[in-house]
């Protein structure tokens, strides 16, 4: 049986689209916040070649120590994963729908990047 956790959760995997904007709620948890570029590859027998699809966007919020850490670690441009709860949130006044991850992990993408965890 899926809990309510489980059952809107996804991965993500993709490149930060923008960089990490962070800010503090009034009762003090840090909250970061970046847009995600979510592209499909297909590859290309005839090319012989991976094309790139059209990009998605996506927003992603980040929580607490999440947050802290993904500010202090990403930039605009960094291919990372990330793992969260989905949320669609709707504006009927401008009818604009905006997709939103509320993160629990987000890491670098170590097919696309190394690092050295043990690097001062």
């Amino acid at each position: 049986m899926l809990t309510s956790m489980e059952q809107n959760s996804l991965t993500l995997i993709g490149t930060l689209a923008s960089d990490v904007a962070t800010t503090t709620t009034e009762s003090g948890a840090k909250l970061a916040r970046f847009r995600l570029a979510v592209r499909p590859r297909r590859w290309d027998r005839t090319r012989n070649t991976w094309i790139d699809g059209e990009p998605t966007f996506v927003a992603v919020t980040c929580w607490r120590r999440l947050a802290e850490n993904v500010a202090a670690s990403l930039r605009r441009g960094d291919p990372v994963i990330v793992t969260g709860r989905l949320r669609v949130k709707r504006d009927p006044e401008h009818r604009v729908t905006r997709v939103e991850v509320d993160a629990m992990s987000v890491g670098l993408d170590l097919n696309r990047v190394s690092v050295n965890p043990r690097a001062a």
